[in-house]
């Protein structure tokens, strides 16, 4: 455990990826490179680069017009409303299938918010027979000798950021053929991301388990080849595992007798005691809203960040980098590296508030300062149900039309799958 100390974030870009190096040895990983920058500017940038229409057409392609603003959108350097706001005011109803995908990001934070801990467990019985192996070290480390898992893999870990299409193929190899415990992957994976977090990311395992799905998620060679411009098939020499139709694959992947019932992983956390006799009052900054345009930092309370090694420990280096180019847009935040208790009681801080978040570690951690919990803005501000939020086209036909002005028409059970796969990295 670090000993709780101040930071003096560099302005300078390749002076703050060395100090956050120095900072973080222990964090493993590549530095962050140059095509990402974090903050609210460089989302901006991004927000105006794209273009809906194109997307429309070729999102599912790895060379496809993809937004790439997830990695903001997670940590609050942009809101989803704003880039929704961007995409009906410069696409109009042309823009409706961008909004739609956008739309998943929401959808899954509001299962997390009622689940809670739950989405860490499995959210209902397989409808498959699935695997609970651990997660192979020639997974771990990109190579087991599949060109296109491989790459995917290398995407990960040297980057942070994987297209959503290749993030689906890639689930699907590890739970499917190689038959691996979900939620061990979906960790290991949540923690290489620019963009994780437990929302997005192990809701969508779930997904492509049948764990939170009416049926699994699999894919042939064709499907893959198609988009990805046979970029890895056409010199690979491994004997591949998806060549075969759908109906032979299904057989193959799911008739072994493995156990079907629903698993349970519950967090281990302690129960921390109140703080008693400190009366400083902040506004403690957490990673889900890393924006100087934040309405929060207009509060005239002591502001404060921490990295705390509990939370960020097994994050790669590249995602604190990251984080930090966040953090230099905010100079009137104070940073700290520690235990956040420790950190806190240190600049004598006895109350907190801060936005609210359905992430429980970060609450447990923080309810011995008596913490006001500022409501974030939904997407729409209607009542959702819980049967709703079982299925994403249930919520999306809920809350779709208040978000476009529209009603959708209805579609077929297949043509309704097919369009809403969810898309974590839009």
């Amino acid at each position: 455990m670090s000993k709780p100390r101040k930071l003096m974030i560099p302005q300078d870009r390749q002076e703050r990826l060395h100090y956050m190096r120095r900072m973080f040895p222990q964090n493993p990983g590549a530095d962050l490179g140059d095509d990402w920058v974090g903050g609210r500017a460089a989302a901006l940038k991004r927000l105006h680069e794209i273009d809906a229409l194109t997307y429309g057409r070729n999102r599912n392609f790895l060379n496809g017009a993809v937004t790439r603003l997830s990695p903001y959108l997670r940590h609050g350097c942009i809101s989803l409303a704003e880039v929704i706001e961007h995409v009906k005011s410069q696409f109009g109803d042309r823009g409706g299938k961008l909004i739609m995908q956008l739309a998943w990001r929401e959808y899954w934070r509001q299962v997390w918010y009622l689940k809670g801990d739950d989405i860490l467990s499995d959210m209902e019985t397989p409808k498959v027979a699935i695997g609970r192996r651990p997660l192979a070290e020639d997974i771990r480390k990109g190579k087991t000798g599949l060109p296109c898992m491989d790459g995917f893999i290398r995407d990960l870990l040297q980057g942070g950021y994987v297209h959503n299409h290749a993030r689906l193929w890639f689930a699907a190899y590890v739970l499917h053929w190689r038959k691996t415990n979900w939620r061990e992957a979906a960790d290991w994976y949540e923690a290489n991301l620019l963009d994780g977090d437990k929302a997005s990311n192990h809701l969508s395992w779930q997904w492509v388990a049948s764990l939170f799905s009416s049926k699994p998620y699999y894919f042939d060679k064709e499907n893959l080849a198609r988009h990805t411009g046979e970029h890895y098939c056409a010199g690979c020499k491994a004997q591949c595992p998806f060549d075969d139709s759908y109906e032979n694959l299904h057989d193959r992947l799911f008739s072994d007798t493995l156990s079907v019932q629903p698993v349970q992983f519950p967090p281990i956390r302690p129960v921390l005691p109140v703080v008693q006799g400190l009366n400083a009052f902040a506004l403690l900054v957490h990673d889900e809203m890393l924006s100087p345009a934040h309405p929060l930092l207009r509060r005239p309370f002591t502001k404060i960040f921490i990295f705390d090694d509990k939370v960020y420990e097994q994050w790669s280096i590249h995602r604190l980098q990251f984080m930090a180019d966040c953090l230099s847009e905010m100079p009137n935040v104070e940073v700290w590296v520690g235990d956040t208790r420790e950190v806190l009681m240190q600049r004598e801080v006895g109350r907190i508030e801060t936005q609210d978040t359905p992430n429980r570690e970060l609450k447990n951690v923080l309810t011995p300062f008596s913490p006001t919990w500022h409501p974030e803005p939904k997407l729409v501000d209607i009542e959702v149900s819980a049967k709703r939020l079982k299925r994403f086209s249930r919520y999306w036909d809920k809350v779709g039309p208040y978000v476009l002005g529209t009603v959708a028409a209805p579609q077929s059970a297949d043509e309704n799958r097919a369009l809403h796969k969810p898309e974590v990295s839009a």
